[in-house]
């Protein structure tokens, strides 16, 4: 199957999924199954300023070794890979990034922006995108926070992508450096999410909890010239 044809599929069933179809053991999630392809909402987001809405989808299939994509999860064999992605629907736009260490060379749905790994002070780093799209500096003494993350950086927004659940962790840094989140976000998927205004901190941000868990961080803003 050619992942160009990924979006729109028709729904082909709807509930319950367990984790096991996709090597996700003793978690379950609410999601649709369509195309061979499992897909699970985790963040939507209607916000009264730009993008005004922001949705993070999580797209899984399988794909074989000689890289046949679209396998269905009850044929999967030995060798066989399972493959994820991240939809992120920003107003008008949508791409898509891998959220695996061995991402698939052949998957050509919708825009990718080139992705770079990075590891270091977590707060430093947040800090720097957060000020080089415009938002505003802090004073305030941070705690040194290690991690290691995957980063697309596109011109209006930036998304990171940390392994694990490093949700708490990363709300106590923004919190520290900002205060309170304007509000929180869970339209009945698989996720939790924290979200400040441009009002607030001088750009859009998403901090987004998935249920795998994995930490997706979105900021939107133009970059500075």
């Amino acid at each position: 199957m050619n992942r160009n044809s990924i979006l729109p599929f028709g729904i082909l069933a709807a509930g319950v999924l367990a984790a096991c179809m996709t090597c996700r053991a003793q978690v379950y999630s609410t999601g649709t199954y369509s195309g061979n392809t499992d897909n699970i909402g985790v963040c939507r987001t209607t916000l009264p300023y730009p993008p005004f809405t922001y949705n993070l989808t999580e797209l899984s299939w399988i794909e074989t070794s000689n890289g046949i994509e679209g396998i269905s999860f009850e044929h999967k064999s030995p060798g066989d890979f399972d493959r994820q992605y991240l939809e992120v629907n920003s107003g008008s736009e949508i791409f898509y990034l891998p959220m695996d260490s061995d991402p698939p060379t052949t998957f050509l749905s919708g825009d990718k922006p080139p992705i770079t790994k990075g590891s270091g002070n977590l707060g430093t780093m947040l800090l720097q995108c957060i000020t080089n799209r415009g938002g505003h500096t802090t004073t305030n003494a941070l705690p040194a926070v290690e991690a290691s993350w995957f980063r697309a950086s596109r011109t209006n927004e930036d998304v990171i992508i940390l392994d694990g659940d490093r949700f708490k962790e990363t709300q106590n840094l923004l919190e520290q450096s900002y205060g309170k989140p304007g509000f929180s976000t869970s339209e009945n998927v698989n996720g939790h999410s924290i979200n400040y205004a441009p009002a607030q901190i001088g750009v859009f941000l998403n901090l987004t909890g998935t249920w795998d868990p994995t930490t997706i961080i979105s900021i939107v803003g133009k970059q500075k010239p």
